[in-house]
């Protein structure tokens, strides 16, 4: 996933590639594995790639919630909902 640059001033992007694994999924959105915290609120354009497949499915996503995973150390568990 990749996070959309934000709008006003001073607002900084971190235009950085952010790795991660789907922990489940449903209708309304993702429980994500990462290696760093995604921030609350943002905007992020993800490739979801299922199993073996040839293609990735594209589409936007908003990050509701971010914590640290307690059983993995450098690990947090993000909740996406879907947007498009």
């Amino acid at each position: 996933m990749r996070p959309l640059p934000q709008l006003g001033p001073g607002k900084k992007t971190n235009p950085d590639v952010v790795a991660g694994r789907i922990q489940n999924i449903s209708q309304g959105g993702v429980c994500i594995i990462t290696s760093r915290p995604l921030e609350k609120s943002a905007i992020v354009r993800c490739e979801i790639l299922i199993s073996d497949a040839p293609v990735k499915i594209a589409t936007l996503m908003q990050v509701r919630w971010t914590q640290e995973q307690k059983f993995e150390s450098e690990a947090f568990v993000s909740g996406l909902a879907f947007i498009l």
